[in-house]
Parts: C-alpha cells; sequence; structure tokens
C-alpha cells in the first residue's frame, strides 16, 4: 500500500507541473514522503556493572555508543536525578574519571554529578581518531541532552580544563557557567616546553643573593635559548596533522601522546577572549605541569573571572588539598554571576603613586610596581615590573619579566635591544620595536594591528595574544627586518 502511495505521489507531482523538471520534482516528493516517515534514533544508555569499576556502590554507571569518534565510552553520575547537573572533565592519565573520586561526595550532596571517561582513556577504547580538545567538545555536546536540558555547569581539570573552554565557546547554549583547575596545553608549545625545563626567568628573588640571581637569570638564558633552537626541528606531526584519520591510526595505541601531541596544537585564543560564561579559576602554586602562568593570563582576559591559588598544591589538587578544593568549588559553582573586578593583591609593597623616570643600570633583582613615565633598563638582570603602569619601556641588554602591565605610549612602547622579555597579561598600546631580542609574550593585548618592528633578527613565541580586534597570535616566529 505504501509503495502505490509513493508511486501516486510521483504521478500526480509530474502531471501537476509541466514546466519543472521532472527529476527535480520527483527529488521533493521523495525529501517529503521520508521527511514525514523517518525517525532518528539515538544510541540508548546502557546500564552498566558499577561494581566491575570499583567505583561507589552507590554511583550509576552507563555504556554508550557514540558517533563523534565511533567508540563505545563509559560514563557514571551521582546525586540527586532531578538536582542541577555539573559536568567534570578529567586530564591526561589512565585514571580517567576517578581523578574525581575525592570531590564527589561532597558535589553529589547539592548537583547531579556526571563524570566521563574520554575515548582513549580508562575504560573508554581508544579509537581511530584525533583525540583533541575540539572533538572532545563535540563529544560533550552530543552527552549532554542525556542529562539535562537545561545549561550545565562544567568542571575541567589539566587537559579537560582545555576542552572546557573549547566546549563553552562552540556550544554556549549547553553552559551556564565553568571551573578550570590547573589548565593545561593553553601556552604555544614553545612556552610550555622553556617552563617545564628551566621555570621563569626571575627566580625567587627576593629570597636570593644577587650574585646567585644573576648566574642563575644567565643559566636560564642560556637554556631558554637552546630550547628553542632545538624547537626550530621538524615538527614530527605535521605530516599526521594533514589528516586525522592517519593521526587516529597511527596514535590509536598511544591515547595520551595522542591526546598531549592534539593538545598542544590547539590555539585557545578564541575561546579565552571570546568567552562569555563565568570563570572559576583554581591552580596549584608549585603545579610543575601547567604553570601558575596560564592561570595568571586567564584571569587576565576572561571577562568574568577569579583566580584561587593553592599555594603549597601541585598539579592535582583534588587529591592533595581536597578540603581546599572543595572549599573553593561548591561556592563558585554556586555563583553564576562572578565579577572581574575582584583582582589580587601580588605584593605587600607600597605602590610607587607618583609618575616618574626610573633608570636601572647594571643592577639584579628589582622590582617595580606602580605607575611610571619611563622605564629604562641597562645591563640589567632578572627585573620583574609587577602591575606597573609605563608611557614605554626601553632595555638593552637586560632579562625582564612582566605581569599584567600596561603601556601607553602610542608610538614606540617597548624597544628592546639584546634582551629577553617575558610577558605575563596586560596590554601594549604602541609599537614593540625588536632588534636582536627574545620575547616571549602570553595573554597580551596589543592594540596596534600591527605592533612588531622588527630590525635585526629577533624571536617572538606568542601564547594566546591577541593585536588589534581581530587578530590572534599563537605561534613561534624568528623574524628580521620586517613588520608584523
Amino acid at each position: 500500500m505504501k509503495c502505490n502511495l509513493f508511486i501516486v505521489l510521483i504521478f500526480i507531482a509530474c502531471i501537476q507541473t509541466a514546466n519543472a523538471s521532472f527529476l527535480d520534482k520527483v527529488g521533493n516528493v521523495i525529501d517529503t514522503v521520508f521527511a514525514s516517515t523517518a525517525t532518528e534514533t539515538k544510541p540508548e544508555l546502557i546500564n552498566a556493572i558499577t561494581a566491575e569499576h570499583k567505583l561507589p556502590g552507590h554511583w550509576r554507571s552507563y555504556w554508550l555508543n557514540e558517533p563523534k569518534f565511533g567508540n563505545r565510552i563509559f560514563l557514571a553520575d551521582s546525586g540527586k536525578i532531578t538536582a542541577p547537573v555539573v559536568m567534570l572533565i578529567h586530564g591526561l592519565g589512565q585514571n580517567g574519571l576517578r581523578d574525581w573520586l575525592p570531590l564527589v561526595p561532597e558535589l553529589e550532596k547539592h548537583y547531579r554529578v556526571i563524570m566521563i571517561d574520554l575515548p582513549g582513556f580508562a575504560n573508554s577504547p581508544s579509537p581511530k581518531a584525533k583525540l583533541s580538545p575540539s572533538n572532545y567538545a563535540d563529544l560533550l555536546h552530543f552527552i549532554k541532552p542525556y542529562f539535562s536540558n537545561a545549561p550545565i555547569r562544567v568542571v575541567g581539570h589539566s587537559m579537560g580544563g582545555a576542552v572546557t573552554l573549547r566546549y563553552a565557546q562552540r556550544y554556549p547554549d549547553d553552559v551556564e557557567q565553568i571551573a578550570l583547575i590547573d589548565a593545561a596545553g593553553i601556552l604555544q608549545r614553545t612556552a610550555f616546553v622553556k617552563h617545564s625545563a628551566t621555570d621563569r626567568i626571575p627566580v625567587d628573588q627576593e629570597a636570593m643573593p644577587n650574585a646567585l640571581l644573576t648566574y642563575a637569570v644567565g643559566l636560564q638564558n642560556f637554556s631558554n635559548n637552546l630550547i628553542e633552537k632545538l624547537l626550530r626541528l621538524p615538527d614530527p606531526t605535521s605530516l599526521l596533522g594533514k589528516s586525522e584519520i592517519a593521526w587516529g591510526t597511527t596514535l590509536q595505541s598511544y591515547p595520551n601522546i595522542n591526546a598531549a601531541l592534539s593538545l598542544t596544537e590547539e590555539d585557545f585564543s578564541s575561546a579565552i577572549f571570546e568567552q562569555s560564561k563565568p570563570v572559576a579559576i583554581l591552580w596549584g602554586g608549585k603545579d610543575l605541569v601547567a604553570p601558575l602562568r596560564t592561570g595568571q593570563l586567564l584571569k587576565a582576559n576572561l571577562a568574568l573571572s577569579e583566580l584561587t591559588v593553592i599555594t603549597e598544591a601541585g598539579h592535582v589538587p583534588m587529591a592533595t588539598h581536597t578540603k581546599e578544593v572543595v572549599q573553593w568549588l561548591l561556592p563558585a559553582l554556586s555563583n553564576s554571576s562572578q565579577s572581574s573586578q575582584s583582582s589580587q593583591q601580588s605584593s605587600t609593597t607600597a605602590p610607587n603613586t607618583k609618575p616618574e623616570n626610573y633608570d636601572c643600570s647594571g643592577s639584579t633583582g628589582d622590582i617595580l610596581r606602580g605607575e611610571y613615565r619611563r622605564i629604562s633598563l641597562n645591563g640589567c638582570q632578572g627585573i620583574l615590573l609587577d602591575g606597573v603602569t609605563a608611557n614605554e619601556l626601553v632595555a638593552t641588554d637586560s632579562a625582564v619579566e612582566i605581569q599584567n602591565a600596561k603601556f601607553t605610549s602610542i608610538d614606540a612602547a617597548l624597544t628592546l635591544t639584546n634582551s629577553v622579555v617575558m610577558m605575563t597579561g596586560g596590554s601594549i598600546t604602541g609599537t614593540v620595536n625588536l632588534d636582536k631580542a627574545r620575547i616571549d609574550f602570553a595573554g597580551v593585548n596589543l592594540i596596534k594591528d600591527t605592533p612588531f618592528i622588527v630590525k635585526q633578527r629577533s624571536r617572538l613565541v606568542m601564547s594566546v595574544s591577541r593585536a588589534g580586534k581581530n587578530r590572534y597570535l599563537h605561534q613561534d616566529k624568528q623574524m628580521e627586518n620586517t613588520l608584523w
């Protein structure tokens, strides 16, 4: 009967439209018939045996055949079914969702807590696919309606923090607010490797004698230069990056490597500068994996954000400082209208309140705070500019770290000659003039569309920074005699 009806519909359509294309009309009728009869079926959650996975007996666990990776994934949840939903996204390592075990007893009192073993981790098999934050974000978007039709709260740790940022950017209607714990993979690859190998340019200035500080800065300077040379070698992932199928097939047996390489390949500039959701940020002060610098650049550029630091914690504070994490997380999740106005006071030293010039010659370990007209450094090492506002900075044969500063000259704001400068957060209104210099900028707002004037060969390592309104800078470049 259905077959006869289908033929009649086609016949009638052909008779009624003598001027219409026969094939076009047949196609329209077929589309109409099938649209009215076909129904999309989503895979169902399949109950799993929680005890087999060594999870608390009152948790609920599931298998889900998802289409993004073409894979079966393992999920668990706890708390009242009717409670607001918080989704927890784990980082690298084969613990998967078990990383969250210390926090769930408190969270489940207030929320329905959703946890996922991301594809390639713990109970979820490794697919022949690229385990990138963008692909994981698409997966979360697929999973979310199984647990809530309303916007949810999302918490990400380490790699999961980067995934959370991407998810909130790509699917803002899914998300009410997010929380990041020691988010990894945000810095450009060169900046991250330099941190892991040599730490920051000025080590602990206030606790180290000047002679030793001078030696330490020189050693770090040498090490950073060596690392930069090594990172100029061809990228072994460049061929794999041309095909996600090749990437996934080659690295299927190595999910941690797959996910780690995919993480360092992504640029999160747009996810940070265009983020519209409230963001709570937590960092371990002794994190040797994801530098606190990352938390500082996030705080500087996420409009609705707060940064909390647990001074003695490392990369996994959920395990080592569970009580402190819970005390931070519960209020953070209940506050969906955080203000960016609350900032941390990093200094106990009274700031300089009268704008003046500052001239340094051959000094080591100076710390500047407050407002200046012009800062001039000549042969100065381990200098820290902490939250300063200045018209311009001129540095020659110097090593400088800059934290959340503003340089307001509309002409030459920074003039750097044979110097090393690491800047995190802050803004530069005018040009940055480089002559045999090395810069490492992270989360820096450069107001000019073309801010760099490079004379003799210089190295520019840029992480999640922005030039003008629409150009994101996230790359490692060696340049000379050019504008950029």
